[in-house]
């Protein structure tokens, strides 16, 4: 088995994904871990993982780490921290690296059992402000770009660093590098599959809901809720309670009932809600208040909607792109990002029990675990679209004629990337109705209306993305559909931010 540590960093979960998508065993456990602690697991190898924080400021992982014995593997802080100690130099630099660069192999690079399986120069991910001005005595480096440090390797003592995160699906040959320190560096054998998982997770529901006749499950009709509702009837009966806040896309509960209607064992129920959230809601415009309140709404419309002797558990389809980027890691390191509606607004004194199976899946992940359940393939290809639902895609103050002019918007824009078969070459579109509004000329006479942002990403897991190259006379027409027919909106633009630095929505 390979041990992350997590130091905070937003990317850290995706290394043992990597790890696993390529079959070997991982865990990841705080980052403050004793030497002591990971010698009694019985690991082959160790991968340090990366941080928002600088080495010797308020991380101090325990020294002792570097006399195990094992294989070590430094990614980004994990880097510095090991170049530091080892006596090289790291120092804060006037320019950061966020996002792409190109990674240029060196002679000894080209005979290291790390990197030797990589081209000369492939394109990896940054996401840094300090770097290694100096290395460690006894290194050989590896990699460089731009001239500078981006990889080393102390062989005496099993130790690489990378200052890239080969984790991430952007950086190009990153899965070759993660292979090679587990299969060639630390001597394991592929051994582990989602399959097996599965059988795992419903072992543990069966336990976990022993003697319960039925859960509550919060549906909104996105990919992470239908596989929940559909992997938690394989144990249970769902009672699947659907929540209209107010911020639906027009076509959500269409889509949701076609689907759910295949499963006997899964009984759809919508609830109204709209004026519960308009009250609360009306003239909100921060982003982190809009999504605890919706969080907290949630949870009493379905404290309302259950019976807790009947429903003691409350089934939600957190992911674990959810829980980090809410600041929910074991070590409480990562910096907050913002807060999702089911991990970031949760009150005390919940009186349901929480049944969250998917909680340490990605977002891919999910989708195959959709797919070994049997789930229709246009379900499951389904964008990813956010619980509080079209409030956090309308800028500034909610009001419910500005959410009328987004849905409408929406509904154009994903009609016609459906019939220019456009839908599935991207991994998640979205428009955003913005607060500003901008001068324009219409029927021969002025307007003053709102700007509307498109936003098309491709990803894997949500942690990183790319804007889709979609093409430019599609972009056009559907800019030009929606300015004509859409009433408040007389400009549309196109966000082009990979995230990092961006997110994938606005808010």
């Amino acid at each position: 088995m390979i041990l992350v540590l997590d130091y905070g960093s937003q990317y850290t979960q995706l290394i043992a994904r990597r790890l696993r998508s390529l079959g070997f065993q991982t865990d990841v456990v705080p980052g403050e871990i004793s030497a002591d602690e990971i010698r009694a697991r019985s690991v082959a190898g160790v991968v340090l993982s990366g941080s928002p924080s600088s080495v010797g400021e308020d991380l101090h992982p325990d020294e002792k780490i570097l006399d195990l014995g094992v294989p070590l593997l430094g990614l980004c802080f994990g880097y510095h921290f090991l170049a530091a100690k080892l006596g090289g130099k790291v120092e804060a630099q006037t320019k950061r690296e966020y996002g792409p660069a190109q990674v240029t192999r060196t002679d000894a690079g080209r005979l290291d059992p790390l990197t030797r399986d990589l081209p000369d120069r492939a394109r990896m991910w940054m996401s840094h402000g300090d770097s290694v001005t100096k290395l460690p005595p006894g290194s050989e480096l590896l990699l460089e770009s731009a001239g500078e440090i981006a990889g080393f390797a102390v062989p005496s003592r099993k130790f690489w660093g990378l200052q890239f995160h080969p984790e991430v699906v952007h950086s190009e040959k990153g899965e070759v590098l993660l292979n090679a320190f587990a299969e060639r560096v630390c001597g394991l054998k592929p051994d582990w599959n989602l399959r097996d998982q599965l059988e795992g997770v419903l072992s543990e529901l069966r336990e976990q809901l022993k003697g319960v006749e039925e859960v509550l499950c919060a549906v909104s009709g996105g990919v992470d809720s239908t596989v929940l509702a559909v992997l938690l009837s394989q144990v249970v009966k769902v009672r699947a309670v659907f929540v209209d806040h107010g911020f639906l896309r027009a076509y959500d509960l269409p889509d949701l009932q076609k689907i759910f209607a295949q499963y006997p064992g899964i009984r759809l129920e919508v609830v109204d809600a709209r004026q519960r959230f308009w009250k609360e809601l009306d003239g909100v415009f921060d982003p982190e208040t809009k999504r605890k309140a919706i969080g907290r709404l949630f949870i009493e419309t379905f404290r309302d909607a259950a019976d807790p002797k009947r429903n003691p558990y409350l089934g939600q389809g957190t992911i674990y792109s959810d829980v980090i980027e809410s600041a929910g890691s074991k070590t409480g390191a990562a910096h907050l990002i913002k807060s999702h509606h089911n991990v970031g607004g949760l009150p005390e004194d919940m009186p349901f029990k929480l049944v969250e199976p998917l909680r340490r899946f990605f977002k891919d992940e999910v989708r195959e675990l959709g797919a070994l359940l049997g789930i229709d393939r246009a379900a499951l290809a389904r964008h990813p679209f956010p619980g509080p639902g079209l409030a956090i895609r309308c800028l500034g103050p909610l009001k419910p004629e500005r959410i009328e002019v987004l849905r409408r918007a929406d509904a154009i824009f994903r009609e016609e990337l459906l019939a220019r078969d456009l839908y599935r070459k991207t991994w998640q579109a979205l428009v955003v109705l913005t607060d500003v509004k901008s001068v324009g000329v219409m029927g021969d006479g002025r307007s003053y209306e709102s700007a509307l942002v498109i936003r098309c990403v491709d990803s894997v897991d949500a942690m990183t993305a790319e804007a889709s190259e979609l093409p430019w006379h599609d972009l056009k027409a559907i800019s030009s559909r929606i300015v004509n027919e859409v009433r408040g909106i007389n400009r549309v633009v196109f966000d082009l931010t990979s995230k990092p630095p961006g997110t994938i929505e606005w808010e």
